[in-house]
């Protein structure tokens, strides 16, 4: 059963958006947009808060499969019979390593969509209401330095992240590639229990990426302007 696809359109000027939230009660607890940009700033914090908690649930599960492969590997190289039993085990927790960084990665970017996405209702909602509070901060080229190990810098936390676990599903990718290459060497007779295992991870990967888009039953009309980039579901 197909589902059945939403329309929006774009939202492409600061007026077209607070016009969406209208400004028409004389009481602050009344009034439209102030009670959305509360919401807005609350959702962004439950979005970091958020952000954070599945960064280290990805991380303790990846250490987990990786002490797990390392265990069944000692064994395996320790055994003196080479037991068939291990080459499927080895072969699907290297694939679950680099399945699970290539989550995490696609976690992290979903984050940061939504992370930003709320940063960007509160920058337009707070003008008017509390004035550009989210958009002054200290000037980074004069009160930071990127490489004095003894002063702060802007960094994006984020985007450190997001190439952190960039880094993670190279290495993953080596060592799953590396590791079924090296069983299939060890153990030419079984090739098959090495295969088995690796194909059933890459079909997982690929229903993962291909697959977890949440908003694919949108369709947008087309814009005529680039002031904002947003859209509003009807």
């Amino acid at each position: 059963m197909n589902k059945k696809k939403r329309n929006a359109k774009h939202v492409t000027k600061k007026e077209e958006y607070l016009n969406l939230f209208p400004d028409d009660k004389p009481s602050e607890t009344e009034r439209v947009r102030s009670r959305a940009l509360k919401e807005a700033q609350d959702i962004r914090k439950f979005e970091i808060d958020l952000y954070w908690k599945r960064t280290g649930f990805f991380w303790a599960f990846i250490t987990v499969v990786y002490t797990a492969l390392f265990a069944v590997l000692c064994k395996y190289v320790d055994c003196p019979i080479k037991f068939s039993f291990f080459v499927p085990v080895i072969s699907a927790l290297s694939g679950m390593g680099f399945f699970f960084s290539v989550a995490w990665h696609m976690v992290n970017k979903g984050s940061k969509f939504w992370q930003k996405n709320w940063e960007t209702h509160v920058s337009l909602l707070e003008r008017d209401e509390i004035g550009p509070l989210y958009d002054v901060y200290l000037n980074p080229k004069t009160t930071g330095s990127r490489w004095n190990p003894t002063k702060a810098f802007d960094f994006s936390v984020t985007k450190v992240n997001m190439w952190a676990s960039t880094i993670m599903i190279v290495m993953a990718f080596s060592g799953f590639v590396g590791m079924n290459l090296w069983l299939i060497f060890k153990q030419k007779e079984v090739w098959y229990l090495v295969l088995l295992p690796s194909f059933f991870v890459l079909l997982f990967i690929f229903c993962l990426i291909c697959k977890s888009n949440g908003n694919n039953d949108i369709e947008i009309e087309e814009a005529n302007s680039d002031e904002l980039n947003m859209i509003h579901i009807n």
